[in-house]
């Protein structure tokens, strides 16, 4: 469906939530895609009258400005339905408008101009990458929220990252350290390529080139990591656990669309695929498990996947939804 016929959707059902026909509607649409539940529920937050942030990258003053005047000349008769015709029509009508813009911000990469003057960039189903003021390069997976100060590149080089995964090259800038802060946890480095996943356990954060300091924020509890080395902070931990990985590892792969195997344990596999299909795996038979993988899967699906790895490894599998039976 295109953007108009979801902005109706939602809002015929926000106008009048007690409308079966409305409920059934929303909830297909919902089905559909697993990025339309957070569309649905920003949109729900802003009719209720949650504050949207204070400015956008662009001239927004100016342009909710135009967007009023030219909503008070739309004729009401041609705004809402017949039935919808009360004192609330021209509030209802502008919040119709404000809804569709948010829609069309939600379902890509938007910039706002947030509390405290942050810049803020987040991804929904796509990944996105762009270039930040001091010249470092900035790779976003989907579902990633960061967000940077005015000053960034000028008196500091802070970038926090709210959730999700972002690869970043750094610009070597001896007097200006580069730092990402995620939760519980601070990255530091001058100049280098690195990797950062926040994910609901903990953060991980992987060296491609360069050295970097992965610390608890507030502790004297931090490691250096060189290039092939992840390290791996839990929520509410203490300890850093680190580890080595081979040139051949799948870390990056959200980024590369490459997953590459070589001689690789099946376990080791099924974590892997978890990990870049969003999927769950299970090895029932436990005998497969040392089985080892020697492939490369070019931007493929996951079913041409498992068909490869089906006929290589002369095993079972099964996929129904998101899981994937091994047996």
């Amino acid at each position: 469906m295109n953007n108009q016929t979801d902005i109706d959707i939602v809002i015929r059902y926000l106008e009048d939530p007690d409308n079966e026909q409305h409920k059934m509607q929303l909830n297909e649409w919902i089905q559909q895609d697993a990025g339309n539940l957070d569309i649905f529920l920003d949109m729900k937050g802003m009719w209720h009258g949650d504050p949207l942030p204070a400015a956008s990258a662009f001239d927004t003053q100016g342009q909710w400005q135009a967007l009023d005047t030219m909503l008070d000349k739309v004729p009401v008769a041609a705004a809402l339905p017949a039935q919808k015709k009360n004192t609330r029509v021209i509030r209802m009508n502008r919040r119709y408008w404000w809804a569709a813009a948010a829609v069309l911000l939600i379902a890509g990469t938007w910039t706002w101009l947030g509390p405290g003057g942050y810049k803020t960039y987040a991804t929904a189903q796509q990944q996105d990458s762009l270039r930040l003021p001091d010249g470092s390069m900035l790779y976003l997976n989907a579902h990633t929220q960061v967000r940077y100060a005015r000053g960034f590149g000028k008196d500091n080089r802070q970038i926090k990252i709210d959730k999700g995964e972002a690869f970043f090259d750094v610009t070597k800038n001896d007097a200006l350290p580069f730092i990402v802060n995620a939760p519980e946890v601070e990255v530091q480095v001058l100049g280098t390529a690195f990797n950062v996943k926040a994910a609901n356990s903990g953060v991980k954060v992987f060296v491609q080139s360069g050295k970097v300091s992965a610390a608890y924020k507030g502790t004297e509890k931090k490691v250096i990591l060189t290039p092939g080395v992840e390290a791996s902070l839990k929520h509410n931990g203490s300890e850093i656990d680190t580890r080595t990985h081979k040139k051949n590892n799948n870390i990056l792969a959200w980024k590369t669309r490459t997953l590459t195997f070589d001689d690789t344990p099946l376990t080791e596999v099924a974590d892997a695929l978890e990990d870049f299909y969003n999927v769950q795996i299970k090895i029932s038979n436990q005998q497969l498990a040392d089985k080892k993988l020697l492939a490369t899967f070019p931007n493929m699906s996951l079913d041409e996947v498992l068909d490869i790895m089906r006929k290589t490894l002369q095993i079972n599998i099964s996929h129904k939804n998101d899981l994937v039976d091994i047996y």
